[in-house]
C-alpha cells in the first residue's frame, strides 16, 4: 500500500520513480522551487503546487504522487493526465500520447476482463467505435491490450452533455433546438450507413463541444455511448447470443425517449426507433419536458404507444405549426409512418434551422499521431520521436519554465500496467461531490424491469391458480356424474 509523502525529499523520490520527470531534472526543479518560495523540506504542499503551476504535473498526477503513488502513469504509449469519470466497470482517463495528441483512454481493468461477458461487451464497443469517422459521433482511434488490461483510445471531448445544458437553461429556443437535433440526425445517419443502431439516444448521450455557455449555436453535437448499440446484422451471431445483449424482454433505452416498438422488443428496433428518440429529445429541448410523463414507467410506455403527443404550441407559444408538424412526424407510433432514414428527418428540419450558426467541426488529429497509428503495430515509439522529446527537456534551474501549451510529457517507461480505479464509462467529467450510485438505489430503468418482472410473476401465479381451480372443478363434476358402484 502506498505511503503518503511527508517531505519534499520523499515527494521527489516518488516523482522520480513515476518517470513523469527525469530523475536528473529533479535537483534543478527543486532549486527553482526553493528560490521562488524559500520553502523547506516539510513544505510538500507548496512543492506540489509549484509542479502544477510550472506544468510539470497535472493536478491529478501531483495528488497521486503526494499520496505515494509512483506507478500506473504510463500506459501503451500514453501518459495518464487525469481521471474523467467515476463508476464501477471501466475507467475513462484523459491522457496524452508522446506525439502531443490528447485522448480519452477507456480502460478495462484485468479484474473485470476475467468476466467474459464484460470483456466481450467492451471489445464489441471498441469494434463499433473504430468503424466511425464523423464530426457528430464520438470515435475511437485504437483498440489494444497491455498485459491483462484492455483499453480503447478515443477522441477527448471538451464539452457538456445536453442534460447538463437543460439542467441549467431548462429549455432552448426552437431554432437552437432544431440545430442540435439536426446535427444529431447527421451523426445518426453515419451510424446507419455503418449498419448500426444506437438504442439509447437521450440528452445525456448528446454532447455539445466546446461547452455551450448560454448558446449551443457555436458548438458541435456529438453522439456518445455506443455501448448499447448493435450492428443490424449481428443479432443472430454467436457473439451477440453469448453476450445476451438483446435478450428477450430486456428493456434497452430510457423511458422518456423510448420508441413503442423498442419497448415491445429491443431486438426488432431499427434506426427509426432512434429517430423517434431524437424526436422526443427535440420536444424536450423546446418544451422543457419530455412528450410523455408519468411516475409509473409502465404507464409512461403505454402513453408512448397509444397517446398523441401534446401540441408544442400549447406548451410554448410562438412555435410554428410547421415545426410542430415535423415533431409529430418524428413521434409517429408506427415506424413506417416516420421518416425512414435520419437524413430524411434532417431534411424535414432544414427549413427551421437558425440563419447563423457554426458548422460541425471534426476533432483534430495531429499528423505525428496519425502517422504513429498507421505505422506502429507495437507500442514502442520511433527513435526520432524519442529524440525530439528529449531535446526539449531543461538542463538547469534557469531553464525551469512553464510549458507553453500542454503538460510535460516523456517517453513511456517499461513499468507495470496501471491499476486504475474503477470508474464510469462516460466521456464527461462528473461533479466532484457526486457519489457512485448505491446498489440499493433504483433508477427508472430498474423500476421498469422490476415492473415487467412483477407482472410476469403475477401472471404466472394467476394462471396457476386458475388452472388448479379448473382441475378441481372438473374433478368435482366427474365425481358428481359418476355412476355408483354396483352392489
Amino acid at each position: 500500500m502506498a505511503t503518503p509523502t511527508s517531505t519534499v525529499t520523499e515527494y521527489c523520490a516518488a516523482l522520480g520513480k513515476s518517470k513523469l520527470v527525469r530523475e536528473d531534472e529533479l535537483p534543478a526543479i527543486r532549486t527553482a522551487w526553493e528560490s521562488e518560495s524559500r520553502g523547506g523540506d516539510a513544505d510538500v504542499e507548496s512543492f506540489r503546487k509549484f509542479l502544477v503551476k510550472t506544468q510539470y504535473l497535472t493536478v491529478y498526477q501531483a495528488a497521486l504522487i503526494q499520496r505515494g503513488r509512483s506507478d500506473g502513469f504510463h500506459f501503451g504509449g500514453y501518459v495518464i493526465l487525469d481521471r474523467i469519470g467515476s463508476g464501477q466497470t471501466a475507467g475513462v482517463y484523459k491522457a496524452v500520447h508522446t506525439s502531443g495528441q490528447v485522448v480519452a483512454l477507456k480502460v478495462l481493468p484485468g479484474s473485470k476482463a476475467r468476466e467474459q461477458n464484460v470483456l466481450g461487451r467492451f471489445q464489441r464497443e471498441g469494434r463499433l467505435l473504430t468503424q466511425l469517422d464523423h464530426p457528430n459521433v464520438v470515435r475511437a482511434y485504437q483498440l489494444g491490450q497491455v498485459g491483462g488490461t484492455h483499453y480503447i483510445v478515443m477522441e477527448h471531448i471538451d464539452g457538456e452533455t445536453l442534460d447538463n445544458v437543460l439542467a441549467r437553461r431548462k429549455k432552448l429556443p426552437a431554432p437552437e433546438a432544431v440545430r442540435v437535433i439536426h446535427q444529431a440526425l447527421l451523426g445518426l445517419q453515419h451510424l446507419s450507413d455503418k449498419r448500426m443502431v444506437h438504442r439509447d439516444l437521450k440528452p445525456a448521450n448528446l454532447m455539445v463541444t466546446p461547452p455551450s455557455g448560454n448558446s449551443t449555436l457555436d458548438g458541435t453535437i456529438k453522439i456518445l455511448d455506443i455501448g448499447l448499440g448493435r450492428e443490424t446484422f449481428d443479432d443472430d451471431s454467436p457473439e451477440t447470443q453469448d453476450l445476451q445483449l438483446t435478450s428477450e424482454g430486456a428493456l434497452l433505452g430510457t423511458p422518456d425517449y423510448l420508441a413503442p416498438e423498442q419497448a415491445r422488443d429491443a431486438r426488432s428496433a431499427d434506426v427509426r426507433a432512434d429517430i423517434y428518440s431524437l424526436g422526443c429529445v427535440l420536444f424536450h429541448l423546446i418544451a422543457g419536458r419530455p412528450p410523455f410523463q408519468d411516475k409509473n414507467v409502465m404507464a409512461q410506455m403505454v402513453k408512448h404507444a397509444t397517446e398523441p403527443p401534446p401540441r408544442l404550441s400549447d406548451l410554448v407559444p410562438g412555435v410554428s405549426p410547421g415545426l410542430s408538424a415535423v415533431v409529430n412526424k418524428l413521434l409517429e407510433k408506427k415506424p413506417e409512418n416516420r421518416p425512414q432514414t435520419p437524413k430524411d428527418a434532417a431534411d424535414l428540419l432544414k427549413p427551421f434551422l437558425p440563419d447563423k450558426a457554426a458548422t460541425a467541426v471534426k476533432m483534430p488529429v495531429l499528423p505525428e499521431y496519425q502517422q504513429w497509428l498507421e505505422s506502429e503495430s507495437a507500442f514502442e515509439l520511433p527513435n526520432d520521436v524519442r529524440a525530439a522529446i528529449q531535446a526539449v527537456k531543461p538542463k538547469s534551474a534557469t531553464d525551469v519554465k512553464p510549458l507553453p501549451v500542454k503538460p510535460r510529457i516523456v517517453p513511456p517507461a517499461p513499468v507495470a500496467p496501471p491499476k486504475p480505479e474503477e470508474v464510469n464509462v462516460e466521456l464527461v467529467a462528473f461533479p466532484e461531490d457526486e457519489e457512485p450510485r448505491s446498489p440499493w438505489e433504483l433508477n427508472r430503468r430498474d423500476f421498469a424491469m422490476l415492473g415487467i418482472g412483477s407482472l410476469g410473476v403475477l401472471f404466472a401465479i394467476g394462471a396457476g391458480y386458475g388452472l388448479s381451480r379448473a382441475v378441481r372443478r372438473k374433478s368435482a363434476d366427474d365425481e358428481a356424474t359418476a355412476e355408483p358402484p354396483a352392489k
